[in-house]
């Protein structure tokens, strides 16, 4: 499983020390970026930044807290289509438990034409490669 980190921010946290679930999002969509553009072993994508989620599950395991000082996010592809990819993410503390588990579909976005934008070959073949077995 390929990993990015991300450090936690003070606008991460609740009164509490806990990171707001609104935050996983955020944690997730950054580390997905720095992946997908070929972080950690990320298939380096020619536009890592464009893309929309069309889906995001998200399971809550454990708390993400301030002593975490960060986020281990881990990828893993489980398919591709011709303009998407269903992602399997992993969230892990700084002592390395479990935080949520995370299954998201994202869509390649055209930003000219508004619209959704297929793999071209040599992406493809990257993407493919990753794919879990």
């Amino acid at each position: 499983m390929d990993e990015v980190f991300e450090p936690l921010r003070w606008r991460d946290l609740d009164y509490f020390g806990h990171v707001y679930h609104g935050e996983y999002l955020t944690l997730l969509d950054e580390a997905r970026g720095s992946w997908l553009g070929g972080a950690a072993g990320g298939p380096g994508l020619r536009d890592p930044e464009t893309y929309v989620v069309a889906r995001v599950e998200i399971d809550f395991v454990s708390s993400l807290t301030r002593e975490d000082r960060g986020v281990h996010i881990g990828f893993v592809v489980e398919r591709v289509g011709r303009t998407s990819l269903t992602l399997r993410e992993t969230m892990r503390g700084g002592d390395g438990r479990e935080v949520a588990r995370v299954r998201s579909v994202i869509v390649l976005w055209d930003r000219v034409a508004a619209g959704s934008r297929p793999f071209d070959d040599d992406e493809r073949a990257r993407v493919e490669a990753l794919v879990a077995s």
